[in-house]
């Protein structure tokens, strides 16, 4: 620790020298100059710290020797009692001599042989643990210095003492949202839960990121499937957008195809209302309105069809969406009306393809993604399992290059600040 202290002090020094250099000019050495100031101030704390603290760890070694060599001598002279008491029996046991080995009491030790040495033992005990008691107080005085931990700080060491139990749960809630996402695929509304867990995780994976516990490269592996979700929803928006404007499209669309279609058959029409009205004939009435049927609808069919809600996707149709059959139902209603009224999908074809191809591909990006990481990546809580198993339930394989690469790709190096 004292050749830390020096160290530091080094630093503290050639920080210093920069603080009153003045031949550095401009902008940067303002600002160079006033962190080497504040820094050198937390240094020289620090190196402080370091030189107190090492004068009552050298008196708490010193104090552990002393003990030790106290145990040592009560030791080695508890081993000559037993040889001498050994040797008494061994000649007792052949009739070379009487027996004067003091029998044990099972009701306490007074008959002890060695209880003496073990009374010795336990006040050097006593006594080491008084003296560590004390040089403890003497180190947490000198620790209550200007040096504060920080919230963040405390958080981090938390963090450390129980990121294994961390890993293996947020592992655990990982497998669970991919179970969840494909039961999804079978009962409609489950995604949300899938969705909220993959929220927890990518919140945890982050702060343990940033704590220096875990790669940045983790937290993308981990979490993709949620960061691709919201591309996902951003693409499901914009064919929206799209897919309501050609809807409108056509609705104004089929209104103008009626009406033109109406004043094409209005004398044909008005002829065949005039007949149903005049004629006494049931046969003839009949036949008039048939055709006046027929007329109306024939114009409603050439006026086109307007898709006015979505598509129900068929069970193949949300396999091929992996399970999101919102935007399978959305796309083919755009199709269905693009198809019936291609004037009405002028300038709004370009944002639906862009929009149900962003959606697809994070869809199958966000799946791929965490099917190749719960394949080649080292699972925490299976692990956890097996251990606790004793190795009934066999650990799960991984890739250790895939894993050395996603534990050590983008991580923040372990440090603090002030």
């Amino acid at each position: 620790m004292k050749s830390v202290a020096g160290s530091l002090r080094e630093q503290v020094r050639l920080l210093r020298g920069i603080g009153n250099d003045n031949e550095l000019k401009g902008k940067y050495a303002t600002k160079l100059k006033e962190g080497a100031e504040g820094l050198e101030k937390r240094l020289g704390q620090v190196a402080s710290r370091y030189e107190r603290v090492h004068g009552h760890l050298t008196n708490w070694a010193n104090d552990l020797e002393d003990f030790q060599t106290e145990a040592d001598k009560v030791l080695a002279n508890a081993k000559k009692e037993q040889e001498l008491l050994e040797a008494e029996k061994a000649k007792k046991e052949s009739g070379g001599g009487e027996d004067k080995t003091p029998d044990p009491s099972p009701n306490g030790a007074e008959s002890d042989p060695l209880h003496e040495f073990r009374a010795q033992l336990e006040r050097i005990k006593g006594n080491r643990d008084e003296r560590a008691r004390h040089h403890a107080g003497k180190i947490r005085d000198q620790l209550d210095d200007a040096i504060e931990d920080s919230w963040w700080d405390d958080l981090k060491g938390w963090i450390h003492d129980n990121i294994d139990t961390i890993k293996v749960v947020l592992d655990a809630l990982g497998w669970a949202a991919t179970i969840i996402g494909v039961i999804a695929l079978f009962i409609p509304g489950l995604n949300v839960l899938a969705l909220a867990l993959g929220g927890i995780i990518f919140g945890a994976r982050a702060l343990l990121a940033a704590a220096g516990e875990a790669s940045w490269m983790e937290v993308a592996m981990d979490s993709l499937g949620l960061l691709t979700m919201g591309a996902g929803r951003a693409g499901l928006t914009i064919l929206k957008g799209a897919n309501a404007a050609t809807k409108a499209g056509a609705v104004a669309g089929r209104q103008v195809g009626l009406k033109a279609g109406l004043r094409a058959h209005k004398s044909m029409m008005n002829s065949l209302q005039r007949a149903i009205t005049n004629t006494t004939d049931e046969g003839a009435k009949k036949f008039y309105k048939d055709l006046l049927t027929f007329t109306r609808k024939k114009i409603s069919d050439d006026a086109g069809r307007v898709a006015k809600e979505a598509t129900e996707s068929s069970a193949g149709a949300k396999w091929a969406h992996l399970g999101d059959g919102e935007l399978h139902g959305v796309y083919s209603q755009f199709a269905k009306n693009k198809a019936a009224f291609p004037e009405a999908a002028v300038g709004n074809t370009a944002k639906a393809r862009a929009g149900y191809g962003i959606s697809l591909a994070a869809i199958y990006a966000g799946a791929g993604v965490d099917t190749t990481d719960k394949i080649f990546g080292q699972s925490d809580a299976w692990s956890a399992t097996s251990k606790a198993t004793d190795g009934i339930i066999p650990d799960k394989w991984s890739s250790e290059g895939y894993n050395d690469w996603k534990e050590n790709t983008w991580k923040a190096p372990i440090g603090s600040s002030w």
